[in-house]
């Protein structure tokens, strides 16, 4: 499977097609640490091909950092309403197969994860690694960094 990725400010699937906001960065600029980010979107699109349509399939998205560690990035609540981390989004998709669709095509499945308040805790080089049925098909990268003070 071949994938295509880009970060976005916000970013949203509609009836199959990608909509995004502020699309097509690589850094995000903050001026102390720790940070948190307003948002931020992760927008893919997964090629599936014709033998890998009419099955299931897992996608997952993570963030790591430059020494491979996955960054958390976010929390939710457990049955007791307790804040846990989260490091990894995704779920599982099936593409058919129509009848008009000719042996050698590919499918086109579009994802889009929108992340509010991701918290840095100092910069460095981050990865968002794109995932298919536990391989990894893609990464994306994202550096944080401090903005430069003007006087």
């Amino acid at each position: 499977m071949r994938i295509d990725a880009f970060l976005a400010d916000s970013a949203e699937v509609v009836q199959g097609k990608i909509y995004a906001l502020g699309a097509g960065w690589n850094t995000i600029f903050v001026r102390n640490f720790p940070a948190v980010h307003r948002r931020l979107a992760v927008a893919s699109t997964v090629h599936v091909p014709f033998t890998a349509t009419n099955a299931s399939h897992k996608f997952e998205l993570k963030l790591v950092t430059e020494d491979g560690a996955d960054h958390r990035i976010g929390l939710r609540a457990d049955a007791e309403g307790n804040a846990v981390p989260v490091y990894a989004m995704g779920g599982e998709f099936t593409l058919g197969r129509p009848p008009l669709l000719v042996d050698g095509d590919e499918q086109v499945a579009c994802f889009a994860f929108t992340i509010d308040g991701m918290r840095f805790d100092e910069p460095g080089m981050f990865s968002w690694v794109i995932s298919v049925d536990g391989e990894e098909q893609a990464r994306l990268p994202m550096r944080v960094q401090q903005a430069q003070q003007t006087s």
